[in-house]
């Protein structure tokens, strides 16, 4: 998913913390933390996140993306940590998954057009020859400035697709993203009392350009394996789902998708990810970005509660090693993904958030949302 769509103007919804008991965010019987994207800062400060932790009863984590228009922005300024450190200390069991690009400025890397190196073309390369050590650094020491020492750092996060300037596309780039990679971790890791967990994190694609070796930094700098799935599908007989489809057609082209797609162990589906970190020291998984999803162009698996029970499934497995899932509850540009009604918007998935909050809220909490006050 693009980080500009991220960005996009925050909903609203009420602005009180929630009461809760102080529990830890409700893990899935495998021991897997639960965590929600509602917009970042934005969201946080019209309190969408709180509305989510009284949605599933409980503390959640917090997601949330770097801009990438300059250098300095990657530092870490106080409009944006500010508001996470704040965050994190008004309930215990909070913790943010922040998304850092590794490259700043347009997609052709031409450079940032203000702040430091303004000009300046930005290459993977350059980074792995230490060139941007600097900026890692300073946000590595703004982290811990702000109380946000514990940081799960989503480095250079879906560097397997084509849509970001860091974007790893042959066997050379693969080879200056793992060094770069590196270097990053190892200047965010100098800033006096951190204790970061650096997630490496690709796009969940059933291909790679590149041995996928090539690009793992290794197992001393890489604490979590995270990836980003979602229901959508190109595959034949799947998706889009036919006009006038029957309710029995619907479901069996949505499990189509899961099997062909999302659990297919031959093309880096679901089953094949286990097997990978166990060989890289049995580091933990983690879903960074996942969701139902409603697409324009119709291949998205829209209202798809099988999709949300099979993923509840392999989160719930221990074998599978899940440290915390990240539900992507935004209705953005490029992919509707809503499940929680925020009081601007209703969710278009009802059966997939009943299964959601089902398989993930505490036990006992009703499925109903709280009243919220309309704030715009």
């Amino acid at each position: 998913m693009k980080t500009a769509k991220y960005l996009a103007l925050a909903l609203a919804a009420a602005t009180a913390a929630p009461q809760l008991d102080g529990a830890a965010p409700r893990p899935a019987s495998g021991g897997a933390a639960l965590s929600t994207y509602r917009w970042g800062t934005g969201g946080c400060e019209k309190g969408l996140y709180d509305q989510w932790e009284q949605w599933v009863g409980a503390p959640v984590w917090a997601e949330d993306f770097m801009p990438k228009e300059a250098w300095n922005k990657i530092e870490g300024e106080a409009w944006q940590l500010g508001v996470w450190g704040k965050w994190r200390t008004m309930a215990p069991g909070r913790r943010l998954v922040l998304s850092v690009p590794m490259l700043v400025g347009p997609w052709d890397r031409s450079g940032p057009k203000s702040g430091p190196r303004a000009g300046e073309p930005v290459s993977l390369a350059k980074g792995a020859a230490g060139e941007y050590d600097e900026h890692f650094a300073a946000l590595g020491r703004n982290l811990v400035k702000w109380g946000l020492e514990d940081t799960i750092v989503r480095l250079g996060w879906e560097f397997n697709g084509g849509w970001y300037t860091y974007r790893v596309e042959s066997e050379k780039d693969a080879r200056d993203f793992a060094a770069f990679f590196r270097r990053a971790v190892q200047a965010m890791r100098a800033a006096e009392g951190q204790k970061f967990l650096f997630c490496w994190n690709p796009a969940m694609e059933p291909w790679w350009a590149y041995d996928i070796e090539a690009a793992w930094p290794g197992d001393d700098v890489v604490d979590i394996i995270g990836l980003d799935v979602y229901d959508q599908s190109w595959m034949p007989d799947t998706y889009p789902i036919p006009a006038g489809a029957t309710p029995e057609e619907r479901r069996a082209r949505q499990e189509r998708a899961w099997e062909k797609k999302t659990a297919n162990a031959k093309a880096f589906g679901l089953p094949w990810w286990p097997d990978f970190a166990r060989r890289h020291g049995g580091k933990p998984l983690a879903f960074c970005e996942w969701g139902v999803c409603h697409r324009e162009d119709g291949h998205g698996g829209g209202d798809d509660p099988y999709y949300i029970e099979r993923m509840a499934d392999f989160i719930d497995d221990p074998a599978n090693n899940v440290m915390f899932h990240c539900y992507f509850d935004v209705g953005a540009d490029d992919g509707d993904h809503l499940i929680v009604p925020d009081g601007k918007n209703r969710t278009r998935f009802p059966e997939s958030s009943a299964a959601f909050h089902r398989c993930f809220a505490r036990p006992g909490t009703p499925y109903e949302p709280p009243p919220f006050k309309r704030i715009w």
